[in-house]
């Protein structure tokens, strides 16, 4: 990757300052006691070292994911040797662990690491809880004026706490070699795709039509994908702190997806073996957020020279995009530096290159956006273009704050329904119940 070394004049001056007296202070508090007389009790107090570096930890989920992964870790390579007075580290946690690690921290009023990713249900959690720097300098410092409008909900007493560093949009991916070895074409009704999704799948041959995440056992991602099942019937999952789980559209939504499992998923597989399948073409088709198709490439190049993007099959054409927001941790003791990193990323080129090297498709900076790259990405369209998209304030109200709480009732009940306990009314009626008993002890 090119280098593109940051203006780090601005506060170069302060970081050094604040690299000598936060080593002091460390010092300090480690030095043995001073006995009667001045003199240190023991060994002599080392030297403060004016030449340390200030560490800052970079907490994602991502280190590891293909070309994501392998860009973001250039970029800290790049920022790192671009300067001598920080050194980010980036430490990978799975995004289940990641999230729960992350609301314990918020619940508890002490965030760990430095600068934390967020999903769109995380950062309003965060950002409730005060425990976040401000990031207005990174825009004013870069001129950026053109941020996009998902970012409103970053904002808190005129102040914004989370800049994208990627937003997803769930479409519907498939195999080429898959439908054209079934004869089908892609959906138009959701009651279509079910049949397609039936042709594409013969369980002896241990071809499957279809896959997502839905085990109970994987929480995190199991809600993060059923989520947009609300979308064929034009449905919410609630409406501010009223679910919305025995409504016709979410009923119907989750009555689509019992019929998807039953005829075209391999059935208790966990999302790891799912995105194998689907790699390696077991699996013909996935709701897939834009973001992850960067793996496919380095993962999977046959699927990828394959790979194709079908409409949202429903009426409505709405689809979920998700805004990922890189914040800052309050209490950090190297916070500024830590800004220093988020103002590098956000420099319009640095945000570019970052954006086409994890081959996403959505800008916050609209104007950097470059058509020919878009037009060089064979999967974009139709399946990601043209979209309406909504984002989980949309559809889960306000229970976007306790969104892991809400969607473990949904789950936890859905779950019954997939292994043949209830039926979809009978267990949505009691998640009903449990959501309105969660509603009033968060109001």
């Amino acid at each position: 990757m090119m280098s593109n070394k940051p203006n780090l004049t601005s506060r170069r001056e302060f970081l050094k300052a604040a690299a000598v007296v936060g080593a002091g202070a460390a010092l300090a508090a480690c030095a043995p006691a001073v006995a009667p007389g001045g003199a240190p009790a023991g060994a002599a107090a080392p030297a403060v070292n004016t030449g340390a570096k200030q560490t800052v930890r970079y907490l994602s989920w991502w280190f590891q994911e293909g070309n994501r992964g392998a860009t973001w870790n250039d970029f800290i390579k790049e920022f790192n040797e671009s300067q001598n007075e920080i050194e980010v580290v980036a430490e990978n946690i799975p995004f289940d662990q990641y999230t729960t690690k992350t609301i314990v921290g918020a619940q508890s009023g002490e965030l760990d690491g430095d600068i934390v990713m967020a999903t769109p249900e995380l950062a309003p959690r965060l950002i409730r809880s005060g425990l976040l720097a401000p990031l207005d300098d990174v825009l004013t410092r870069n001129n950026i004026t053109d941020l996009s409008s998902a970012h409103d909900a970053m904002r808190k007493d005129g102040h914004i706490y989370g800049l994208d560093m990627v937003t997803v949009a769930f479409g519907l991916l498939y195999n080429k070699l898959r439908y054209e070895e079934a004869g089908v074409a892609p959906a138009s009704t959701p009651e279509e795709w079910v049949e397609i999704s039936e042709a594409l799948t013969n369980r002896d041959e241990q071809k499957y039509g279809y896959f997502m995440s839905h085990l109970v056992s994987e929480p995190s991602d199991f809600w993060f994908q059923l989520e947009v099942w609300c979308m064929p019937y034009d449905g919410k999952w609630a409406e501010g702190t009223t679910p919305m789980l025995t409504s016709e559209p979410i009923l119907k939504g989750l009555s689509l997806f019992k019929q998807m499992y039953d005829v075209a998923m391999p059935q208790g597989t966990d999302t790891a073996t799912g995105w194998r399948l689907f790699g390696t073409g077991s699996v013909a088709q996935a709701f897939h957020v834009s973001a992850a198709v960067g793996s496919l490439e380095p993962d999977f190049p046959e699927l990828y020279a394959n790979l194709a993007s079908a409409p949202v099959p429903w009426q409505s054409n709405k689809s979920i995009a998700r805004i990922h927001p890189m914040m800052v941790n309050a209490a950090s003791p190297v916070k500024d530096a830590a800004i220093e990193f988020v103002s590098y990323m956000y420099q319009p080129d640095n945000y570019r290159r970052m954006v086409e090297g994890c081959q996403d498709v959505i800008f916050a900076q609209p104007s950097v956006a470059r058509q020919e790259y878009l037009d060089n990405l064979p999967w974009l369209k139709p399946g990601f273009e043209g979209v309406d998209y909504v984002t989980p304030f949309d559809i889960v109200g306000d229970f976007v704050y306790n969104f892991n709480e809400f969607g473990q009732i949904v789950i936890t009940n859905f779950g019954d329904v997939l292994n043949g306990v209830k039926s979809v009314e009978e267990a949505m009626a009691t998640a009903q119940t449990q959501a309105e008993a969660l509603a009033e002890r968060i109001s």
